[in-house]
């Protein structure tokens, strides 16, 4: 009985190994602003055991659109096995009294040969400006 769940247990692990993707955080963020801009600060996190380079861009809340109100810096890094980064999301272009929300996405720039799909995690954010 044990046998088998030492068993069981160890595809598990094998089959989850390639299922790891880039870390973002935290998910969700709302902030409060008195201009037209508000700044966010999440954090990168490289969970694979090499260095790898990543990508940041801003989408739309529920869709894939480009958000040209946004600004991401750095907006491409590269980090060590294990190792985070701090990066400044900023919102610009806040009317008075308007929620404005989107989200954060990250991913490896390019994907190893064989992966079929290019894990990425976002971060939904919102800046309400009230005055």
């Amino acid at each position: 009985m044990k046998r088998l769940a030492c068993m069981t247990a160890s595809a598990l692990l094998l089959t989850a190994a390639p299922l790891q993707a880039v870390g973002l955080g935290p998910l969700s963020l709302k902030g409060y602003i008195d201009g037209p801009r508000k700044g966010f600060q999440l954090t990168l996190y490289n969970p694979y055991p090499e260095a790898v380079s990543f990508i940041a861009y801003a989408i739309g809340e529920n869709d894939e659109g480009e958000q040209d109100r946004v600004q991401i810096y750095p907006a491409e890094m590269r980090l060590g096995a294990g190792q985070s980064r701090r990066i400044t999301v900023i919102a610009g272009d806040l009317e008075l009294h308007q929620r404005y929300t989107f989200r954060v996405c990250a991913e490896r720039e390019t994907p190893p040969a064989g992966v079929a799909i290019n894990a990425r995690v976002c971060s939904k954010l919102s800046a309400l400006r009230l005055r």
